[in-house]
C-alpha cells in the first residue's frame, strides 16, 4: 500500500479525506484549487451567475467605487485627477534640477580643469558654491512640495522620495566641491 495521499479517493467526510484535504492544502495548494475550480465547473455551480451571457463592464473602476463617477467624469473631457497633475509637474521640476546639475557640473569641470591661475581657481570654486545654495533651496523647496503631495496622494500609489543634494550630485557623476578634483 502507497503512503502517497493522492493514489486512493475515500468518501468526502471520512478522516482519509480530511487528511488527503489538509496535505494538499499545505504542499499543493495551487492544484487544489484549480481542482475545486472544476469541480464547481463540473457540478454547475457557476451555471447561474448574474450577468452570465452579458459582457463584461470593462470601465469600471473596481479600485475606487466610490469615486467612480469623478472619475468617469475626468476621463470624458480629458482630465486628469488633480494628484496625478501634481505628481507630473514635481516629476518636471525635479527632472530639470537633475539636467540642470548636470549641465553645469560639466561646464565647471571642464573651466576647473583649464584654469590658468589662482584667481580663476577662486572665483570658479565660489561660484560652484553658490550653484551648490541655490540647489540647497531648491532642494528645500521640492521636498516641501513632495511633503505636501505625498499626504495628498492616494494611499495606494506610490509615494515621491524626499532629495538630498548630495545624492543628487552622486546621481550627475559631480562633486560638491570643486577643490577635491
Amino acid at each position: 500500500m502507497s503512503n502517497n495521499p493522492d493514489d486512493k479517493k475515500p468518501s468526502e467526510n471520512s478522516p482519509e479525506a480530511k487528511s488527503r484535504h489538509r496535505y494538499r492544502m499545505e504542499h499543493d495548494w495551487q492544484n487544489l484549487i484549480d481542482d475545486l475550480i472544476e469541480e464547481g465547473r463540473e457540478q454547475g455551480v457557476f451555471d447561474n451567475l448574474p450577468g452570465k451571457g452579458k459582457p463584461l463592464n470593462l470601465k469600471r473602476n473596481l479600485f475606487a467605487p466610490e469615486k467612480e463617477l469623478a472619475y468617469d467624469l475626468l476621463k470624458q473631457n480629458d482630465l486628469k485627477p488633480a494628484w496625478i497633475m501634481a505628481r507630473s509637474d514635481l516629476m518636471t521640476q525635479i527632472d530639470s534640477l537633475r539636467a540642470d546639475i548636470k549641465r553645469k557640473w560639466t561646464l565647471y569641470e571642464r573651466e576647473y580643469r583649464l584654469r590658468q591661475g589662482e584667481g580663476q581657481c577662486s572665483a570658479l570654486i565660489i561660484a560652484w558654491d553658490d550653484i551648490c545654495l541655490k540647489w540647497a533651496e531648491t532642494i528645500t523647496e521640492l521636498n516641501r512640495q513632495i511633503n505636501n503631495f505625498n499626504l495628498k496622494r492616494p494611499s495606494d500609489n506610490l509615494e515621491l522620495f524626499k532629495l538630498a543634494l548630495d545624492s543628487e550630485l552622486e546621481r550627475a557623476g559631480a562633486r560638491r566641491y570643486l577643490r577635491q578634483l
